[in-house]
């Protein structure tokens, strides 16, 4: 490992059922060094977003979880957190997609979904803990679709495999995955915000396209404009109405 600090304490686990929850048990027992990282290649009881299950064959895929301590962002920042790991994300895919001409399909699906053109190809499950108003520690839990082909729980999932047709080194991915995490992280804390904001905004998913949307049983048109502070979707109406969205308040319609 290159690294700062991300990755240098490692914990490898040949199965587990979920690296967010073993880094959460963790974090009752002792203060583990920012940066730890616990990783395994055989997840078996992953979560995702709104409850969501998060299907992995064993040892075709990365799953890991990584410990930071962000003490520095205020509560209402903590979604920044979510836009540095998801452009973490999107950054390793597009260096492993690069010479399959496929990078410039990658994108972000609000809030924190990677995807390539309309497939998701990773995950990611951030959990806060708050002391005050501050962020004490954040658990940054990502998976991703490596060397899987076949997906029995949904139709819109894809891999690297299924994408380029070869095979992916898993641990050159745990590895080159800190790297991009570290050098997110530092730009987050030397106040380099509005890379950030810039960055996350371009590489939405659907931005500034007008696309369907579900929220309270009803179906709309919207186009995505931006993102709140507080990591709300903000979108244009067909009645030029900008309105937020919670992550529980809407969902795309396919």
């Amino acid at each position: 490992m290159k690294t700062l600090f991300v990755g240098q304490n490692i914990i490898h686990l040949n199965s587990v059922a979920s690296t967010n929850s073993y880094a959460s048990e963790l974090l009752r027992q002792i203060r583990p060094v920012e940066g730890t990282l616990i990783y395994t290649f055989n997840q078996q009881n992953g979560r995702g977003q709104r409850g969501s299950g998060w299907e992995s064959e064993a040892n075709k895929n990365i799953a890991l979880s990584l410990i930071l301590n962000p003490a520095f962002l205020q509560a209402d920042k903590q979604f920044l957190i979510t836009k540095i790991i998801s452009l973490s994300v999107a950054d390793l895919m597009a260096e492993m997609l690069h010479s399959y001409g496929l990078s410039e399909q990658i994108r972000i699906k609000w809030p924190n979904d990677i995807y390539v053109g309309d497939k998701k190809i990773a995950g990611i499950l951030i959990e806060n803990t708050l002391r005050e108003n501050n962020i004490q520690s954040s658990i940054i839990g990502i998976g991703i679709n490596f060397n899987q082909t076949e997906f029995t729980t949904t139709n819109t999932a894809t891999s690297l495999k299924i994408l380029t047709n070869v095979d992916f080194d898993l641990m050159v991915g745990v590895e080159r995955i800190c790297d991009y995490i570290e050098a997110r992280y530092l730009q987050l804390k030397t106040n380099k915000l509005e890379n950030i904001v810039n960055s996350y905004l371009l590489s939405l998913y659907k931005f500034g396209e007008w696309s369907n949307y579900s929220s309270g049983g009803q179906t709309f048109a919207g186009k995505i404009t931006g993102v709140s502070p507080l990591g709300k979707l903000q979108l244009e109406l067909e009645s030029n109405e900008i309105k937020e969205f919670d992550l529980k308040e809407i969902m795309f319609c396919s």
